[in-house]
C-alpha cells in the first residue's frame, strides 16, 4: 500500500503560500498527517491536492515534484534566483505556453510573415548605443512619438494605447491580475510583473494586471526590450529598484528612455525654477510613469544630483497618495476579457473559428468561454 510523502505535503504547503493557520482551519487533521497519528481519507487528499495545485498521486511520491519554472528566471535577490514559482505563476506560465502553441500552429497554417523586431538585437552588446537604437526602433515599431503618452488623458488611457499599438505590431499581449477567470488565485506583484515568451510567429507579454497601470506601462515596454533581444522568461521589471542582472538593468533603461523622453524631461527640469519636485511631478503626469522613474531618469542624465533626487524621493514618499490600489474583481467581464486575451490572439480565434481550422467546442476551450459568452463576446465586444 502506497504511502503518503509527508515532505512532499509539507513542500505542496510552502509553495502554495497559505499560512499554517490557513492549513489548519481547511485540514484540522493536518498536523496529524504529518505525525503519522491520522491517516487522511480519500476526499480529504483530493480536497488538499486541488487546494495545493498538485496531483493526488505526486503526495505519494518518493521524491518531490518538479515544478521549477518552465522559462528563464530574470528575477533575483541578492545575485540568487528569486524562490521557486507559486502555483499562480506556474499556471499562468503554462496557460500562456499552449495559448502560444495554439496561435504558432495557425499563423504558420495561415502563412502569416515573422515579426522582424522580435531578435532584431540579438547578442548585440548592452551598450548606450545600443539602448538608443532600440528606443528609436521601438518608436517606429510602434508609430508612437515621443509625446505620445502627454496626449492621453489618463494613465488608463496610455496604457490601452500602448497595448493597442503592440497588439497592431502583431506581438499579443495578455494583462491579468488572476489565473484565467479565477478570482481565488491572485498573481502577486511581489512575485513577478510581467513574462515574455519570444517566438518570431507569436511572440507573447504577460503583464500583471494587479499592479498599477503605470507600473504595468513600463513592464510592457520593457517585456518589449526582452523581445528585441529574442529572450524567453519573466521579470520583475523594477521600476524602482535596481535589478542584479545586466539584461535587466538594460531593459529598465530602455523603458525609462522610451518613456521619459530627454526632450520633454529637460524642457521641464531646466525650467522649474529650482522647484524639482514640482517639475518632476509635471514630467510624470505627461509621461505617465510611476514618479521615481521619472527622478531616476533626470539623476542619471544629469539634470538634478544626487541630494535633489532624495529631497524629491522623500516628497513624493510623503504625500504619496497616487499608488491606487489595482481593482479586486468586478467591472465588465467582457471589457475585463479583452485584456486578458488580446485582440491579436482574440482575432485569430475568430478568424480560425470561421474558417473551420477550429471547433466551436475547441474555441470555447482556449478562451476559457461558455457558448454564450464567446458568441456576446466576438460579437459585441472584441
Amino acid at each position: 500500500m502506497a504511502t503518503l510523502n509527508t515532505e512532499v505535503l509539507e513542500w505542496a504547503v510552502a509553495r502554495s503560500g497559505l499560512s499554517d493557520e490557513q492549513i489548519v482551519k481547511a485540514f484540522p487533521k493536518y498536523h496529524a498527517w504529518l505525525d503519522g497519528s491520522w491517516k487522511p481519507t480519500v476526499k480529504q487528499l483530493r480536497d488538499f491536492a486541488s487546494r495545493m495545485h498538485v496531483s493526488v498521486s505526486e503526495l505519494f511520491a518518493s521524491d518531490l515534484p518538479d515544478y521549477a519554472l518552465q522559462i528563464a528566471d530574470f528575477r533575483t535577490i541578492d545575485d540568487a534566483p528569486a524562490q521557486d514559482p507559486s502555483p499562480e505563476l506556474f499556471d499562468t506560465v503554462d496557460a500562456m505556453m499552449a495559448r502560444q502553441e495554439w496561435m504558432r500552429n495557425y499563423f504558420l497554417h495561415e502563412g502569416y510573415a515573422p515579426i522582424d523586431f522580435v531578435g532584431s538585437y540579438a547578442g548585440a552588446p548592452l551598450v548606450e548605443k545600443t539602448r538608443d537604437r532600440i528606443v528609436s526602433d521601438l518608436h517606429d515599431f510602434l508609430s508612437l512619438g515621443e509625446s505620445w503618452a502627454a496626449s492621453c488623458k489618463t494613465v488608463a488611457e496610455a496604457l490601452k494605447t500602448l497595448k493597442d499599438r503592440v497588439e497592431t505590431a502583431g506581438v499579443s499581449v495578455a494583462i491579468n491580475g488572476v489565473v484565467n477567470d479565477n478570482t481565488h488565485r491572485v498573481l502577486k506583484t511581489d512575485e513577478f510583473r510581467g513574462f515574455v515568451l519570444a517566438d518570431s510567429m507569436a511572440p507573447i507579454i504577460f503583464v500583471n494586471g494587479r499592479d498599477t497601470k503605470s507600473a504595468q506601462i513600463f513592464t510592457l515596454v520593457h517585456e518589449l526590450c526582452h523581445l528585441a533581444f529574442a529572450q524567453t522568461g519573466v521579470s520583475n521589471a523594477p521600476d524602482d529598484e535596481d535589478s542584479d542582472i545586466a539584461m535587466e538593468r538594460f531593459c529598465n533603461a530602455v523603458a525609462a528612455d522610451f518613456l521619459v523622453p530627454m526632450g520633454i524631461l529637460a524642457n521641464w527640469v531646466d525650467g522649474g525654477a529650482g522647484d524639482a519636485y514640482s517639475a518632476l511631478q509635471a514630467v510624470t503626469r505627461a509621461c505617465k510613469v510611476n514618479f521615481v522613474v521619472v527622478a531616476r531618469r533626470a539623476k542619471d542624465a544629469g539634470l538634478i544630483d544626487e541630494d535633489t533626487f532624495f529631497r524629491a524621493y522623500r516628497c513624493y514618499k510623503d504625500s504619496m497618495v497616487e499608488v491606487a490600489k489595482p481593482g479586486k474583481g468586478g467591472g465588465n467581464y467582457f471589457n475585463t476579457k479583452q485584456y486578458k486575451l488580446g485582440s491579436v490572439f482574440s482575432e485569430a480565434v475568430l478568424a480560425a473559428v470561421h474558417s473551420d481550422y477550429l471547433s466551436y467546442r475547441d474555441a470555447y476551450d482556449l478562451t476559457g468561454m461558455s457558448a454564450p459568452s464567446f458568441k456576446t463576446y466576438f460579437e459585441e465586444v472584441a
